[in-house]
């Protein structure tokens, strides 16, 4: 596996691309799908205890996927900007490569709903009885990295952007 960024110019610290898997809605996971073709999906996703959480329902396609892939790669775009002047796109994003886990455990299920929740419905109230009830149906899978690297736009177009 290719672990670093070949333009290391372009890599982003680990402070922005910590800041881009907190506050970016969603991803693109990479999974096994039929007759050797990758299946690459949306997700929304929450980043909590050195993992990445996923969710969804026990039955279909996804899930039928999730349950034959093991290595993997998620992406996450923070930011993108076409910037005409220089014919190029000013971009962040991050990639992470790791292996999937179907979450059993009922602790650890709960933890990421919990978590999951206050990412994406911060203020909403009487939150935990919708986990609760979700913790019976809900199909959950964790991505465990093994590697992970940020990357921004060249310096020109950084600056060309500034200037829009």
């Amino acid at each position: 596996m290719r672990k670093e960024l070949t333009r290391t110019k372009q890599a982003l610290s680990n402070e922005s691309i910590q800041r881009i898997i907190d506050t970016t809605a969603y991803g693109v996971l990479s999974l096994n799908g039929d007759d050797g073709y990758l299946y690459t999906v949306p997700l929304s996703y929450v980043y909590t205890g050195g993992a990445v959480y996923f969710h969804g329902s026990p039955r279909g396609y996804k899930s039928e996927c999730f349950q034959r892939t093991n290595k993997t790669s998620f992406s996450i775009v923070g930011q993108s900007q076409v910037v005409p002047t220089v014919r190029a796109n000013n971009f962040q994003s991050v990639l992470i490569w790791g292996r999937l886990h179907i979450v059993t455990d009922i602790a650890e299920k709960l933890s990421a709903l919990r978590a999951l929740a206050e990412k994406y419905s911060r203020g909403i109230p009487d939150n935990e009885e919708e986990i609760q009830h979700s913790l019976n149906y809900v199909f959950m899978v964790k991505l465990v990295p093994d590697w992970i690297t940020g990357k921004r736009a060249a310096l020109e177009v950084r600056e060309a952007a500034e200037k829009l």
